[in-house]
């Protein structure tokens, strides 16, 4: 093995997780708009044409970070659904978003930049090969796998395909792969309530809901426990 090479890689990894941890800083202080790669060169003492040899543009490096926050949000997920392995469907939705709400309201500048920015990778011959889009695939897995899983253990109610209109239901029917065989109908409901308890993140991380709910998480849980009875589940009741 060639030592010279190994720490030239090592060295390389640490400066592209100084750049990336930097740039985190900065999006957390000023938003999307101050992770320029001239702020970070300064922030680490560096060159602009310095950074450039880890990241070729402002576009790459937000990518970058992109798909760490999307890992990292998975893992946190993970890691709650590792530590209790006997919950059962019910328990698991509510561990699960419970756990997506949390990291949000802590993170709430990292959240806006993953579900409120679309930034493509400009190097990249298609979406779907960039690593932001692949990080937020994995995230996306989890749920998908939820919801598969409830489908296959006691199927739900759902609309006809008559009902949702040919356009509607040729775009679900291409995704009955990913949610592991489920009917249009049955994702199109998957979708409805994905972007009900996204929308009510988003509302309460924006600051759209102090209006009426200083403290948001008792409706968060009513409407938890409103699709769960509609998904038949067992839901845990209220505190």
């Amino acid at each position: 093995m060639d030592e010279g090479a190994t720490r030239r890689d090592r060295q390389r990894a640490a400066t592209l997780a100084d750049i990336k941890a930097v740039a985190r800083r900065l999006l957390v202080s000023g938003g999307v708009g101050a992770v320029g790669l001239r702020a970070v060169a300064r922030e680490l003492g560096l060159t602009p044409p310095a950074l450039y040899r880890y990241f070729p543009s402002h576009e790459a490096l937000v990518t970058a970070l992109i798909a760490d926050l999307y890992d990292e949000l998975t893992g946190a997920l993970m890691e709650l659904q590792a530590a209790d392995t006997d919950a059962d469907l019910g328990a698991r939705l509510f561990l699960l978003t419970n756990g997506l709400r949390d990291w949000a309201l802590a993170h709430p500048s990292e959240f806006a930049l993953l579900f409120g920015t679309a930034i493509p990778n400009p190097d990249a011959k298609d979406h779907a090969d960039t690593p932001g889009h692949q990080a937020a695939m994995r995230f996306g897995a989890v749920f998908k796998d939820l919801v598969a899983q409830i489908w296959h253990w006691k199927p739900f109610p759902y609309p006809a395909d008559e009902d949702l209109g040919p356009v509607l239901l040729a775009q679900l029917q291409q995704e009955t792969e990913e949610f592991q065989g489920m009917p249009a109908g049955a994702i199109y409901l998957a979708l409805s309530y994905w972007v009900r308890l996204y929308g009510l993140i988003c509302m309460e991380v924006f600051g759209q809901l102090h209006w009426v709910l200083p403290d948001a998480g008792a409706y968060f849980e009513a409407q938890l426990r409103e699709i769960g009875e509609e998904l038949g589940l067992d839901c845990p009741p209220p505190e």
